[in-house]
């Protein structure tokens, strides 16, 4: 090798060292325009389809029911306005203003983004192609964090323009109010999709910047990673089963309401499809009611202990309500399931560390998971809650820092119990 040979690998050695990536440098081009653009269209066309699969069902319900006094225009708003629900818009009504997410509808504009987001991520670009990652800049690039959000700002702009087309309908959506769902729809998508990059590990560089972003995390707040999962589906399926065995215990309740309400074949259908929409939302209810935060519909509050009087909307599922008093005996014995749940989560911390960790590293690493299903909780009971104002409505669901703060503690209670005797039991062998 000669000593120009040298010079030029020891400049090139220097330069990746320093910037930690050996990639072709991101400047303002042709390229990196037609990229973005093109993940922007694809923000947007994912906006649109969500709309469409909210406005064709619409249509297809305001054409078969000859009871409809609205004409296909407001039908189009209306579905704009349920459109804007999804993603936590609020929704002036003539006599209310509604602000409350069917999550289950929400759904769908999410898993559209992830499936959008896929198709930005996996587009050949040779520009976005690296050997190393190496810093917060080269992993931004690896995962072409640039065209994604071309992507969020695409999907923005198409949500604003479907916000505004619920002016044709009777319920006029607020644009500012809106603007977070649709970014947390659109971000919630994206994330998605790079969870399913980095389980698949299909494009090289993007497996390596998120393996870099991951390893960024704590190495015990990773352990309890799975763990924490684990307990929070064991969480949902346990409110899951609290309520469908409360409407099947009151489904006479509920059958009379449907009943008294005479809505007609189609209006049934509309009801139950809308009350369906809800389900993730009553999930998250009763999880908060299984911690011991209380249920509160209006000026009815459901507890541990007893039951509020007060005004329902005429909604066939809250017939499955308990009834204004005290809560039937043994039904606050469901208070012992997050303790359980807790417990499997320490059960599951112990196991992924080491045997012969001390005590405090397993500790840590149940705190982690603890931590990790309080911050979902948090997050879920917030997007799950709403309002109806003005009116008796003004609160609808569970108050996200009581819901959080009193499941953390029986977490906690369940996880070190756990943690604690797996320990001692370990060290006597």
């Amino acid at each position: 090798m000669t000593v120009q040979d040298r010079t030029t690998t020891s400049a090139t050695t220097s330069r990746s060292s320093a910037g930690g990536v050996d990639t072709v440098r991101w400047w303002f081009s042709g390229r990196n325009l037609k990229a973005w653009a093109s993940a922007a269209l694809a923000g947007a066309l994912a906006g649109v389809v969500a709309w469409l699969l909210i406005a064709v069902p619409v249509l297809i319900t305001w054409f078969a029911d000859p009871l409809s006094t609205v004409s296909a225009w407001q039908a189009l708003g209306i579905s704009a306005t349920g459109w804007a629900l999804a993603h936590r818009g609020v929704v002036d009504a003539p006599e209310a203003s509604v602000h409350i997410m069917p999550l289950l509808l929400t759904a769908v504009p999410v898993l559209l983004c992830r499936y959008a987001a896929r198709h930005v991520l996996t587009e050949d670009d040779s520009s976005a192609r690296t050997t190393l990652i190496g810093g917060f800049s080269a992993a931004w690039h690896g995962i072409r964090a640039n065209e994604l959000v071309a992507f969020v700002l695409g999907y923005l702009v198409a949500g604003l323009l479907i916000c505004f087309g619920a002016d044709m309908g009777a319920a006029p959506v607020s644009f500012w109010r809106a603007t977070p769902g649709l970014l947390l729809v659109a971000l919630t998508g994206i994330g998605l999709a790079l969870i399913r990059e980095h389980r698949r590990a299909e494009n090289p560089t993007i497996a390596r910047a998120l393996r870099w972003l991951t390893n960024q995390i704590p190495v015990l707040a990773r352990r309890g990673l799975k763990p924490a999962g684990e307990a929070l589906g064991s969480l949902v399926v346990m409110a899951l089963v609290v309520v469908v065995t409360l409407v099947a215990l009151r489904v006479e309740r509920v059958g009379a309401l449907y009943a008294a309400l005479d809505a007609g074949p189609i209006g049934v259908l509309i009801l139950t499809v809308g009350q369906l929409l809800f389900l993730p939302n009553l999930v998250l209810w009763a999880l908060g009611w299984m911690a011991g935060a209380g249920l509160s519909i209006g000026t009815v509050t459901v507890g541990w202990g007893a039951t509020t009087s007060g005004d329902l909307p005429l909604i066939p599922v809250l017939a499955a309500l308990p009834e204004p008093g005290p809560i039937p005996e043994g039904m606050w014995a469901v208070g012992a399931l997050p303790v359980l749940a807790g417990a499997w989560l320490g059960f599951r911390s112990a196991r992924s560390a080491p045997r012969l960790a001390s005590w405090w590293v397993k500790a840590r690493v149940a705190l982690a998971a603890c931590a990790w299903v309080g911050g979902a909780v948090l997050s879920l009971s917030w997007l799950a809650a709403g309002s109806v104002t003005p009116g008796l409505l003004g609160v609808i669901g569970t108050a996200p820092f009581a819901v959080t703060g009193a499941l953390l503690a029986e977490l906690l209670v369940g996880a070190g119990t756990v943690v604690t005797g797996m320990h001692l039991s370990h060290r006597r062998l």
